[in-house]
């Protein structure tokens, strides 16, 4: 005999805490406090949230909570308390009898719901989690295990989803129409173009396609770390530490194997040893400085850029190919000709 579903909730409701809506008021704002919002997410788009709630779908609760499998958040480990909730307090006393199967021993719900939470006056805000991180993936997950796709789709979409970010980070390099400065997107597709078209120029032994996975990827980093542009003088101590705390969220939205491809591929990069690491740094010097040169040097004359700045800036060309490095050479030369650059150090012009 099939068991129904109010039967299950008043089981539940016997093994587990339930918070009144003025208990949980009470609690709500405390630092070893998490309030854990277990509905659809259309429901927070319609409703609204709890403030300082993360949201956890439903269908991957489980999964969430269990320390030793890969879909582990870390927002289960620890020794807050978890207060769980949905609308009215049904699922949220089966998702709490579950978390406390699983070994959780400091879990509860609230009696209620998010219904009885905004009827007594409780906070309430706008669902505007859309420009927080891990929202877009949260979102792709929860709608994709709900239509019974497999969790590792879900991530693989929700990383998609997340990189669109990289469309909104807009970098010091002018299109050549000079209508605007380019977007990050931008940038790596154009130098994947680059490495396609340029490939003949790469060192001997370069895997061109290990170059495309390292153009397309390095700057998505920047979606966090945001853009690090040269020659402006800003501060850039932290950088590589925003990057790689960056490179761990993001890399890490994507299942493995996936996840450690990678964030290996844009560690090499970053290190600048291997032929292939070196000629796609050498695109991503190349792609600015013909942008710079053939838009008649307008960035360079605005910041009072030297030929040496240049120089010193792109040798890893030198490092890379001997035609690449000429063509920069000869360009840099004909821009202080015409007055694109300083013809020596900053303060010698």
């Amino acid at each position: 005999m099939i068991r129904s579903s109010e039967q299950m909730v008043r089981d539940a409701m016997a093994e587990i805490q339930t918070l009144s809506i003025e208990q949980a008021m009470a609690l709500h704002g405390s630092a070893d406090v998490l309030f854990v919002d277990i509905r659809d997410i259309r429901e927070l788009e319609r409703e609204g949230r709890i403030p300082g709630a993360i949201h956890a779908p439903r269908g991957m609760l489980e999964f969430w909570i269990d320390p030793a499998g890969k879909y582990h958040r870390k927002e289960f480990s620890g020794d807050r308390r978890l207060v769980f909730f949905c609308a009215a307090g049904w699922r949220s006393a089966l998702a709490t009898r579950a978390a406390q199967d699983m070994g959780l021993k400091n879990v509860c719900h609230i009696g209620g719901g998010f219904e009885g939470w905004k009827e007594a006056g409780g906070p309430v805000v706008p669902d505007d989690r859309e420009q927080e991180p891990d929202y877009r993936p949260a979102l792709a997950l929860d709608s994709l295990t709900r239509l019974g796709h497999a969790p590792e789709l879900g991530q693989q979409i929700g990383f998609i989803l997340e990189i669109d970010r990289l469309k909104q980070i807009f970098r010091q390099t002018p299109l050549l129409d000079m209508s605007r400065k380019e977007n990050d997107a931008e940038h790596s597709w154009q130098l994947a173009m680059m490495a396609l078209v340029l490939a003949e120029y790469a060192p001997v032994g370069c895997d061109i396609v290990r170059v495309l996975k390292m153009v397309l990827i390095h700057d998505i980093v920047e979606i966090d770390a945001g853009d690090s542009p040269a020659y402006t003088g800003i501060d850039k101590s932290d950088q590589h530490e925003r990057e790689c705390r960056a490179a761990d969220r993001l890399f890490n939205l994507v299942p493995a194997p996936l996840n450690i491809e990678f964030r290996e591929l844009w560690d090499e990069f970053e290190q600048m040893k291997t032929p292939d690491a070196l000629f796609a740094r050498t695109m991503d010097r190349l792609q600015p400085f013909l942008h710079n040169y053939f838009t008649g040097g307008k960035m360079w004359i605005r910041h009072r850029i030297s030929a040496d700045q240049v120089r010193q800036r792109n040798r890893v060309l030198g490092e890379c190919s001997p035609q690449l490095v000429r063509l920069m050479q000869d360009l840099t030369d004909d821009a202080v000709r015409r007055g694109y650059l300083l013809p020596g150090s900053p303060d010698s012009g």
